[in-house]
């Protein structure tokens, strides 16, 4: 864990993610990604995340939130369960 903006956070390819709101930061969009591969994890979450937040000129995830859902009875696929996340991309 670092501090940066004021609040505590991790960081990942370059973007940092925090679960707090960062304060004079300027948001960007929400985004939202969903991993239904098997043996996915939640630093692929945050890869793909990194990815938007660059893609759309962030710098930083804010309010950060990520875990698993089961899938639906009737999707196909190997696994049973999806990581997902979402957040605000903001400028910091």
């Amino acid at each position: 864990m670092e501090e940066r903006y004021g609040v505590r956070g991790t960081v990942q390819d370059d973007v940092f993610f925090t679960e707090d709101a960062i304060s004079r930061a300027a948001t960007v969009r929400h985004l939202h990604v969903e991993i239904s591969r098997q043996n996915a994890n939640l630093t692929e979450v945050k890869r793909a995340l990194a990815i938007e937040v660059r893609g759309c000129g962030g710098n930083a995830l804010a309010n950060f939130r990520y875990g698993q859902r089961a899938r639906k009875w009737w999707s196909f696929g190997w696994d049973t369960e999806s990581w997902h996340g979402e957040g605000d991309a903001v400028r910091a």
